[in-house]
């Protein structure tokens, strides 16, 4: 019994440093804007490289006053809808609205038009109106139709407060950090990683190897 707690102390202690390593900033490099274009910019998903190990991700940005510039790099710290630790903006249900959209754009990245749409409810949250006075383009009124409908819809499923998506994690940028002489980078909804084989392998190795040992203590 003693041996037993001993290797399960040891494996919480464990989790809960890759836990706490995984919550440490993380460096993101813009590869390019994606395919869909809408109002005369780019409506993603944005796609980036985590220069920290290397892995592709996929970002759906919720910041429409910053911009960024393909190769830019920046540090981001990483938090949850239901944490939110450090954000960019304020207000626990906006965040909850631009997840549940997330994940209807996530759902519909095959339709350029709805990626669209959805992308312009999304800025239309922390910048309200901006699909309106679009000063990159022009939004046709069938899309502006749409994008209020969207607008409705998160309002409707999540305006209680109650909404939850710990699937998600917001990568805000930590100003200064980013190429020198660019403005502040914009912020970031992904979904959470998967951890690479190979980092999930060295895991796996060290928790087996200090288990190991630990057994093999208890025995001398």
């Amino acid at each position: 019994m003693k041996l037993t707690f001993k290797v399960t102390a040891l494996l919480i202690v464990m989790l809960a440093a890759a836990a706490v390593a995984s919550a440490d900033s993380v460096s993101l490099t813009l590869n390019n804007g994606g395919s869909d274009v809408m109002g005369g910019v780019y409506v993603g998903p944005y796609n980036f490289t985590n220069t920290g190990n290397g892995q592709s991700l996929q970002l759906i940005c919720d910041d429409f006053k910053d911009e960024v510039y393909v190769g830019e790099s920046w540090k981001a710290t990483t938090t949850t809808v239901s944490s939110l630790n450090n954000v960019m903006f304020t207000g626990s249900t906006q965040y909850q609205e631009i997840a549940w959209l997330v994940g209807q754009m996530n759902a519909n990245l095959g339709n350029a038009q709805t990626v669209g749409d959805i992308q312009w409810a999304i800025w239309d949250i922390f910048d309200p109106g901006i699909s309106g006075s679009d000063p990159y383009g022009t939004i046709g009124s069938q899309d502006q139709t749409n994008i209020g409908n969207w607008l409705g819809q998160a309002q409707a499923a999540c305006g209680t407060g109650t909404c939850n998506y710990p699937n998600f994690t917001i990568y805000t940028p930590i100003d200064g950090t980013q190429t020198a002489g660019d403005g502040q980078p914009q912020e970031y909804f992904g979904t959470i990683p998967t951890p690479e084989p190979s980092s999930l392998l060295l895991l796996v190795s060290g928790m087996l190897a200090m288990m190991l040992l630990v057994i093999r203590r208890g025995r001398v």
